[in-house]
């Protein structure tokens, strides 16, 4: 070792200097797949700025994925090098996508990698072209590929390798900037958060910046129609050629509170008819159906039934055109007048309303159908195949008890899940009719909901949707059980506290997670069900040091490890320790330290 190398290895931190040597040593050469994934284990964990910044000015260690992504999660990388590295990270997850897009986003999506790449740092430029040959070129029989940037020399300057960079500038808030820098900001911005923001603004020339800025997601966009309230901002998503053929993206405007009532039932519409397609023609009664929803299309939506029937039913393609030529000719044809109603609101003979009742295509008429005072009209309105599963489960919570138990008996719809989740709720259905019902609420958020609704006074009703919760919890991989539980809230931990708690490799790589929702980390340190391997670990989450709540959790419960718990102690300002001190449920080891 060098003068100056042994100069600036006193200069680190004792802590610091054996992951250093380490580094040294490994830099020169061309790491084996063990130092690989010790390099990747220190770019997830070390908290020390200058070591991570020496291991992002390493290009030879970038060019293997999983450091890279390490350093591009670790908080501890500074801001900068950070963002430098997500939007390499970025960069391939929209590669990905693109490979996944069907043929006519592909030049939309490959305009938006380009242009994403040209944003890159320059010195991460290399690095990001060699993953995409690794990723695309053959692999040689030695498992790795011959090219790697140049390796670096043996006695680097290290005070140089490892200067932080210029923390970046923090942008000046939107709200201070005028007109043209607001546009300017929206097209270019890569905060999520920021890009968010512009899209919900009511300025519809931000929201058109903000759409054709190349960091734009669908997962974004979908997060913004589900918060919006500007009419014309869900058109604008529906009339782009991106967005209309994304299924997520169309499921998000259907059932976004704020879209316009007529676009969410002409995308409702094409999402049944193409269920209907996929079904087949079983029966006359099936195609009655899909005649009965061609009739209702919308002009606008037969791009994406065409879309449709291309990639999955090309067969079908002749029936869409006959129907298309039919919606042309429509035009030119006055429409037939529909009867009048009377004063007391309800078609004037019953031969009018049982036409309604079997011919009527609009959702207000069958809608209207649906509450005639008389049964058999009610049962023939059933009938219809324009009725769609979620206008009846709409239109259950008004129905009294005969009528609910006719839908229940029903042969069809009570094998809708839609419908029967819906009828389950109603406080009028019998007991024997919903337990008939239960099996059709496949998952486990119709039993919590179930679980969750005073209005089911059906203890046997309660206790199967228990079992069917607590089997399919069980029947689970641990990423489902993960996620089940973020979905949740916490409250499946309420209903079924030992399969959860017990659980104890499920709880340490959820909590393994540093974003996860404090929410979940104060009702696990509260519980003391929890085990002490699991508080041991929350004790030490990054989470901790924001919320007191969780801290004061966390010293209340008495199965907490006493150091982790005399950790946190230390934590606390002497108001907070005096304000524990008079909980009676404070443990005695910390009560003698107050």
């Amino acid at each position: 070792m060098t003068e100056g190398e042994s100069a600036f290895l006193e200069s680190l931190p004792e802590p610091e200097r054996i992951h250093f040597r380490h580094l040294a040593m490994v830099r020169p050469q061309l790491p084996s797949d063990g130092q690989i994934r010790m390099l990747e284990g220190l770019a997830r964990s070390l908290a020390s700025p200058r070591l991570l910044t020496l291991m992002a000015r390493t290009p030879h260690w970038l060019a293997h994925w999983p450091i890279l992504l390490g350093l591009a999660e670790n908080e501890a990388t500074p801001e900068a090098i950070r963002r430098d590295l997500e939007m390499v990270v970025s960069l391939f997850d929209q590669m990905r996508e693109m490979d996944r897009a069907p043929a006519v986003e592909k030049t939309e999506r490959s305009e938006s990698v380009k242009a994403l790449y040209s944003q890159l740092n320059a010195g991460l430029k290399p690095v990001a072209k060699l993953l995409a040959k690794h990723l695309a070129k053959t692999i040689s029989a030695t498992g790795t590929t011959q090219e790697l940037p140049p390796l670096p020399p043996e006695h680097p300057d290290w005070e140089a390798l490892t200067a932080l960079p210029e923390a970046l500038p923090h942008p000046p808030p939107a709200g201070g900037l005028d007109r043209v820098g607001r546009l300017t900001r929206a097209s270019h911005t890569a905060q999520p958060e920021e890009l968010l923001l512009f899209l919900l603004d009511s300025d519809p020339d931000l929201r058109q910046a903000a759409l054709q800025n190349p960091l734009v997601s669908e997962e974004l966009v979908c997060r913004a129609l589900v918060q919006g309230g500007e009419t014309t901002f869900f058109e604008e998503v529906y009339a782009e050629a991106r967005w209309y053929f994304r299924e997520s993206v169309r499921v998000s405007l259907r059932d976004s509170p704020g879209c316009p009532a007529d676009l969410s039932r002409r995308i409702g519409l094409s999402q049944h008819l193409v269920a209907a397609l996929e079904e087949g023609s079983r029966d006359r009664g099936s195609l009655r159906r899909i005649t009965s929803l061609f009739n209702q299309l919308d002009e606008s939506e037969y791009q994406f039934i065409t879309y449709w029937a291309k990639r999955q039913s090309p067969h079908l393609l002749r029936v869409v055109k006959y129907f298309y030529d039919r919606l042309q000719r429509q035009y030119s044809v006055p429409s037939s007048s529909l009867p009048e109603r009377g004063d007391d609101g309800r078609w004037t003979t019953m031969e009018e309303r049982v036409f309604l009742a079997t011919r009527g295509t609009q959702e207000e008429q069958i809608s209207q159908v649906l509450k005639d005072p008389d049964l058999q009209v009610f049962r023939l309105a059933l009938e219809n195949p324009a009725l769609t599963s979620r206008l009846l489960a709409s239109t259950i919570s008004s129905l009294d008890q005969k009528r609910v138990e006719a839908v229940a008996a029903h042969a069809a719809w009570s094998e809708d899940p839609v419908v029967a989740e819906a009828l389950v709720h109603h406080p009028l259905l019998s007991e024997a009719s919903a337990l008939r019902l239960l099996p059709r609420l496949l998952g486990m958020k119709p039993s919590i909901e179930i679980l969750r609704d005073a209005r089911i006074l059906h203890l046997e009703v309660k206790r199967r949707a228990l079992e069917n919760l607590r089997t399919s919890y069980l029947d689970m991989d641990i990423p489902s059980r993960i996620a089940a539980f973020r979905a949740s809230g916490g409250e499946l931990m309420r209903h079924l506290p030992q399969e959860v708690l017990q659980d104890e490799e499920t709880l340490r790589r959820m909590i393994a997670d540093r974003q996860l929702d404090p929410g979940i980390l104060l009702s696990l340190a509260r519980n003391k069900l929890t085990p002490r391997a699991v508080l041991e670990r929350i004790a030490g989450h990054p989470v901790l040091m924001a919320h007191a709540a969780i801290m004061t959790e966390l010293l209340l419960n008495p199965k907490t490890p006493r150091e982790a718990s005399v950790r946190i102690w230390g934590l606390l300002s002497e108001a907070e320790q005096q304000q524990l001190l008079r909980s009676p449920h404070l443990p005695s080891a910390l009560r003698s330290m107050g």
